[in-house]
């Protein structure tokens, strides 16, 4: 088996350099003793691979992916600035964005309509992108063939449609795709694009036509739900921050929004970052739970102990002494689990860029080996390890020579009551403290412990009661089986309690991600079932509610509701109008409000 004497040695000595000969006697009666307790030990491991595994993963996962962000922030912008709104860009604004040195501009206008497959007869709700030629500004698609993301701007009608459309239908390039009442010839398949993620696909796949042919398929009409996008390509970044700060109020006065790469990291960094966060505390919680049974280990591998411990106070050895050498091999052992968990860690992080790349902005994430999340979760093993199992063994600190003699003597000895709430009170700052590191707010860390609290309390409880009630009720008239089955619930050295808690805490972990993923789905059920309408009509005028309604019934569609509405257009608020009121702070509170309407019309659901 391969000596850990030497590691160990290293490891621990520039600790323990003032007292070489205690130290070596430490670790060499550590490892001396270990020989046939190795089995033991090992099964120790279990309990810890599998959270550090996690944790590792994670963590080298959300570095990576970070990084890769970073890298190619430009490229999921596609732009140093973006503008868009439900509304186009005033020319002002658009004249004083071109006049900064170099400035290029390309439009993207977005719209949401049914597409028309003639070849197959199909129909799809479809985000229609009318782009300028130039779009993106950075960064590169992949598509077949190969070129067609640049030369279905080129000539002619053409369109570049995105692969799940094509494959739905059964269409391919050269085939034709109807908008609105233009056709477009299909220039190519687009395989992916950087900054949007295949989750989006489902609800509405993309297809790109030039900007040219938008008019002419009569989309673009009075009411029409349109979202403008204005691309700009800024060569000097100061000049970019200087725009950015001279256009961010008249852009807020304008119900515009603004992205820069910088921002654009930020909210993708945000949105990866919680995602990550959760799955952090998930492999959190199970390395909790793995150390809470290496406690109930290293409590009964100590308890078999306490007769040699006996032995090496007879021998002149103290009860710290004694303790240390059972500190290192508890600390061996964790040492050897983290590293083991780590590098399991870094091999199943190469995986989870393929289950989720269909939620990633990114096709292909880096897998590469992260020092820093390996080293953090060998630290936090080797820690966590040694927190757990000072518990149990702190009983060794008071164990008497006499135990040699007379084995009953040990059972009357306990610890001091102050150091075991000591103890408790280190695990608590420990967890406490590593849970803000992952969260980084104090009242969700907060919560977060309140709650593992609360719920290693109510099982504790659970266990305590149920001990009391088997002893209670004993039932002396079962059979023998069920009898001695039972009676070790209750019985001394049983380990229900720590059963309980950890069993508790495990379903309370499987059950709060299964419930997570059934309310999920539920509600994308609710919305396709029983009476949910699935089509809307708006702006439907009075005089054709009822020819409108029939149209709809003719078609084997019932109508669900029909509803009055009467579009306003906030004018005033005592008085002030929102030009005046942005020039100006308010001195009171004003509740009168002046509106005008602006339209009316029916909206129906089917």
């Amino acid at each position: 088996m391969f000596n850990a004497y030497p590691l160990l040695l290293l490891l621990s000595g520039p600790f323990f350099r003032p007292f070489p000969p205690l130290m070596s006697f430490i670790v060499k009666m550590a490892w001396r003793d270990s020989r046939r307790n190795r089995a033991r030990l090992l099964l120790f491991i279990s309990a810890i691979v599998a959270g550090i595994a996690a944790l590792t993963a994670v963590r080298s996962f959300s570095v990576n992916l970070t990084a890769d962000i970073d890298r190619e922030a430009k490229s999921l912008l596609g732009a140093d600035l973006l503008i868009q709104g439900n509304q186009p860009l005033p020319d002002s604004l658009l004249d004083q964005v071109m006049r900064a040195p170099g400035a290029r501009q390309a439009r993207v206008f977005n719209l949401l309509n049914m597409a028309y497959f003639p070849k197959t007869g199909g129909t799809r709700l479809t985000n229609v992108r009318a782009a300028d030629p130039g779009y993106p500004f950075f960064g590169t698609w992949k598509s077949v063939p190969e070129n067609a993301w640049k030369t279905y701007q080129d000539s002619g009608k053409k369109a570049l449609v995105e692969h799940g459309l094509l494959l739905q239908f059964g269409v391919q390039p050269g085939d034709t795709l109807q908008v609105g009442a233009q056709s477009f010839a299909i220039e190519g398949d687009l395989l992916s694009r950087p900054g949007r993620a295949g989750i989006g696909s489902a609800i509405a796949p993309v297809a790109f036509i030039p900007i040219r042919w938008l008019d002419s398929t009569g989309l673009v009409q009075k009411g029409s739900r349109i979202w403008y996008q204005y691309y700009f390509k800024i060569p000097v970044a100061r000049d970019l921050d200087t725009l950015v700060r001279r256009l961010e109020a008249p852009l807020q006065q304008a119900n515009l929004d603004w992205e820069t790469v910088e921002t654009n990291k930020q909210q993708i960094g945000r949105a990866f970052g919680n995602f990550s966060t959760f799955l952090n505390l998930v492999g959190f919680v199970a390395l909790l739970l793995g150390c809470i049974g290496v406690a109930g280990a290293v409590h009964i591998y100590i308890k078999d102990k306490l007769p040699t411990v006996a032995i090496l106070r007879c021998l002149g050895a103290s009860g710290r002494k004694a303790f240390y050498v059972y500190l290192v091999q508890v600390a061996g052992i964790g040492l050897l689990g983290a590293l083991l968990g780590a590098a399991l860690g870094s091999l199943i992080q190469k995986l989870l860029p393929w289950v989720t790349r269909g939620l990633l902005p990114i096709e292909n994430v880096s897998t590469g080996f992260s020092t820093l999340s390996a080293l953090q979760g060998v630290l936090l093993g080797v820690s966590v390890a040694i927190l757990f199992a000072l518990l149990p063994l702190s009983g060794i600190l008071k164990t008497s020579p006499l135990r040699t003699l007379r084995v009953a003597y040990g059972e009357q000895e306990s610890t001091s009551r102050w150091l075991h709430w000591g103890i408790y009170a280190l695990i608590a700052a420990a967890l406490f403290g590593f849970t803000w590191w992952l969260i980084r707010d104090w009242e969700e860390t907060l919560w977060f412990m309140g709650g593992i609290a609360v719920a290693f309390l109510l099982l504790f409880g659970a266990a305590r009661l149920l001990m009391l009630l088997l002893r209670r009720f004993f039932p002396k008239k079962w059979s023998y089986v069920w009898r001695q089955g039972i009676a070790n619930l209750y019985r001394p050295e049983n380990q229900t309690v720590l059963l309980v808690v950890t069993i508790g805490l495990g379903v309370m972990l499987l059950s709060t991600l299964f419930l997570i993923q059934n309310l999920l789905l539920q509600q994308v059920e609710f919305s396709g079932s029983g009476n949910q309408p699935n089509m809307i009509l708006f702006d439907i005028q009075t005089n054709q509610k009822d020819s409108v309604a029939a149209m709809v019934r003719t078609h084997g569609m019932p109508v669900l509701q029909q509803v009055p509405i009467v579009t306003t257009r906030l004018e005033a608020i005592d008085g002030q109008t929102k030009s005046s009121r942005s020039r100006r702070s308010p001195t009171r509170r004003e509740n009168l409000l002046t509106v005008s309407p602006t339209g009316c019309g029916t909206g129906s659901t089917a």
